[in-house]
């Protein structure tokens, strides 16, 4: 009984961990574009990520966004990402992606700018590779 209550503590404790209520499933292709700012999303020079591979960096990304504490970040995003679903739902999301391990990569959903998420550096280090790829 007692190892019964203690995994389930200890499942409810680690689906806390970088637990949002980002949407993954149903994910149909990711566009992404360079950022004009906080006021609207880019519609030129547009990359789209349709390929299950790709799709899964962008799940994992926003899987493991946990959230900041603190301010969002006054300098304007590098990327607007917009997440097409099959059900014909979008999802937007600003990205600040940093490739110095010691600083902070960071995600915003664009509907609430005022909570930030922190990216892994290996979440980091995969979307560097595959936007350098979609150039």
């Amino acid at each position: 009984m007692g190892t019964v209550i203690a995994l389930t503590v200890l499942t409810i404790a680690l689906a806390g961990c970088g637990s949002n209520d980002f949407r993954t499933d149903g994910i149909e292709e990711v566009r992404v574009s360079e950022s004009d700012g906080f006021s609207s999303f880019q519609e030129g020079d547009i990359l789209t990520f349709d390929t299950p591979e790709a799709i899964q960096v962008f799940e994992h990304m926003i899987e493991q966004a946990d959230e900041l504490p603190g301010v969002a970040d006054s300098v304007g995003p590098e990327y607007d990402i917009e997440i097409r679903f099959e059900d014909g739902e979008t999802d937007r999301y600003y990205l600040w992606l940093n490739d110095d391990p010691k600083s902070v990569s960071s995600l915003y959903d664009a509907d609430d700018t005022n909570i930030g998420y922190r990216l892994p550096a290996d979440v980091t280090e995969e979307l560097i590779k595959l936007l350098e790829s979609g150039d």
